[in-house]
């Protein structure tokens, strides 16, 4: 996760959302990467797409189910089905969607999603491991709401 928090930091800089994701297998980082929507005027490129779409490249292959993905933040629905498309079955969270909505004005207004409920609707056998580095991660988010409002 602590990989992950840098590349949303690094973003953050960049003048990104703080997001920041990373794929690993057997403890190696395969890839990660920070948000890059505003940069590319792309709002397909949050960190969790870009990082499944360049580790399944890296890899050479679409399917990476021994990979375990690393979110700083709940990934949204379209970045969860990219996940789900890699056949990822370990999905590591620092903040959820529950904590990200009240700083957020523009985002995150899911109702009652979270990564379990997609998981459940598709018949995805994900394992979800909650509250890594939970507080650093809603940190990235209350510091990014904090900078907006200046």
């Amino acid at each position: 996760m602590c990989i992950a928090i840098e590349e949303a930091e690094k973003g953050r800089a960049m003048g990104e959302q703080p997001f920041g994701a990373a794929v690993v297998i057997d403890g190696e980082v395969v890839v990660s990467t920070p948000s890059l929507k505003v940069s590319r005027c792309d709002c397909t490129a949050h960190s969790e797409t870009l990082a499944v779409g360049m580790a399944t490249q890296k890899l050479g292959r679409r399917h990476i189910p021994e990979a375990v993905f690393y979110a700083t933040c709940e990934p949204c629905p379209m970045c969860l089905g990219a996940i789900l498309n890699s056949g990822i079955k370990t999905l590591v969270l620092g903040a959820r969607n529950e904590d990200i909505k009240q700083l957020a004005t523009l985002a995150f207004n899911f109702g009652d999603y979270s990564a379990e409920s997609f998981a459940k609707m598709v018949g995805w056998d994900l394992a979800v491991v909650t509250g890594v580095m939970h507080e650093e991660c809603v940190d990235l988010y209350r510091t990014a709401a904090v900078e907006l409002t200046r």
